[in-house]
């Protein structure tokens, strides 16, 4: 689960461990964060998509204006404008559910075949499932991933069937904090299906992460009632346009309404190469877990004892496809610096794999732990590999019909 609440003043680090990120459906996470994983099952889907020109389609990017209504909806016509494009998305594992969300009809493709599905990457993305999305009256259809991302935590899918109502997508960069906002969604699975819920913009780009991935993006704080069961679903300003895709929120005892939204503006840098190749191209990762020193009294009192900076993580583990596999680099070594830079914060090693490609190499200064508790300092250069996002597969066949995005220019 996510960081408990610590009462010190570390300022803004502090502030962004405590929007963690709470998986809304997964339930159960681990301690350690992962920076990239293994794919989750290379054969379990085999999407074939079409367009490899696929571009997110936006509606006219609306302002709120406290002074005018003409054009903003009534709550009650959000609802029923809105709420038909939100449906439910169940992971099931044989017979028995394994875990539920929600979804948001997002367009349909050229031949009328598909209809495609944006939903929450911790929904789908567990290896062995079988996934299928319900409508409010129950019937449901099976749905095949296109493609997930765990570091935006956005999955496309579709569906073999059209004729649904698809939503309008807004623009989230026109937000404004205090502007009213909407959460349509499943809290607590299809007892409770369409659930609707209003509150405000508390923040436009608040920072957060997830216990499944370092990545800090920037998501829509916002006041709306969401509860386990809401991932997936839509965030929805007054002009009935989905600004947002709910994912997660804190959890502890002592917070109220604090719930975050990936904003439309990040799922449509996503949803193209999703659609045409299953994940997210280009990214680097240095393919390991980690621990924070503060994680582990031992490797922090070792820390303290040989002046090591507090930032450094400790390696819990190497993917096969790391750089540090097979290397002298082993489980339980401290990076106590990255390209010659001190780990004062974790951010040091992450903004660096952050700006680079693929293929770039890095520096990386390692502390090893002998059985006598000494320390043995070494450098070691990695070359980073490509952070698929933890896809089924990285690449898909083209599909025989043609991928319409709605958030394309027209």
């Amino acid at each position: 689960m996510e960081e408990q609440e610590k009462k010190s003043n570390a300022g803004r680090t502090f502030f962004i461990i405590m929007l963690v990120a709470i998986i809304l459906i997964a339930g159960i996470a681990a301690i350690a964060i992962i920076l990239d994983g293994k794919s989750e099952d290379k054969e379990r889907t085999k999407a074939k998509t079409a367009d490899s020109s696929v571009s997110l389609e936006q509606g006219e990017a609306k302002e709120y204006n406290v002074k005018s209504s003409d054009d903003t909806l009534t709550s009650v016509e959000i609802a029923e404008k809105v709420k038909p494009s939100v449906i439910a998305v169940l992971a099931y594992k044989g017979d028995s559910i394994y875990g539920e969300g929600s979804g948001i009809w997002m367009s349909e493709d050229e031949s009328g075949t598909y209809t495609y599905v944006l939903t929450c990457a911790h929904i789908v993305k567990t290896a062995g499932t079988e996934i299928k999305v319900e409508l409010e009256d129950g019937t449901q259809y099976a749905a095949e991933i296109v493609g997930f991302d765990t570091r935006t935590d956005v999955a496309l899918l579709r569906v073999k069937a059209t004729g649904f109502t698809l939503a309008e997508f807004g623009d989230s960069s026109a937000l404004k904090v205090g502007e009213p906002v909407y959460a349509i969604g499943n809290p607590g699975g299809t007892a409770f299906y369409g659930s609707f819920t209003g509150g405000y913009v508390s923040a436009i780009d608040r920072p957060t992460s997830t216990v499944s991935s370092t990545y800090s993006m920037e998501c829509i704080q916002h006041d709306a009632a969401i509860n386990p069961g809401n991932s997936g679903g839509a965030l929805v300003n007054s002009f009935g346009q989905v600004v947002g895709m709910n994912s997660s929120k804190i959890t502890d005892d002592e917070y109220e309404g604090m719930g975050f939204a990936i904003p439309v503006n990040v799922i449509k840098d996503v949803v193209s190469d999703l659609a045409t190749t299953g994940y997210v191209q280009n990214r680097a990762k240095l393919g390991i877990s980690y621990l924070k020193l503060s994680q582990n009294q031992t490797y922090t009192m070792i820390a303290k004892a040989n002046d090591l900076p507090t930032g450094s993580v400790i390696i819990a583990d190497i993917d096969e496809s790391s750089g540090l596999y097979n290397t002298k680099v082993e489980k339980g070594d401290i990076i106590i610096a990255a390209n010659g830079k001190k780990m004062e914060s974790t951010d040091v090693l992450l903004n660096i794999i952050e700006n680079a490609k693929p293929g770039d190499k890095i520096e990386l200064k390692i502390a090893h732990v002998t059985q006598d508790y000494k320390v043995e300092k070494f450098d070691v250069t990695v070359e980073l590999s490509e952070d698929n996002g933890k896809t089924p597969s990285t690449t898909s066949p083209k599909d025989d019909g043609d991928f319409t995005n709605p958030f394309a220019e027209k």
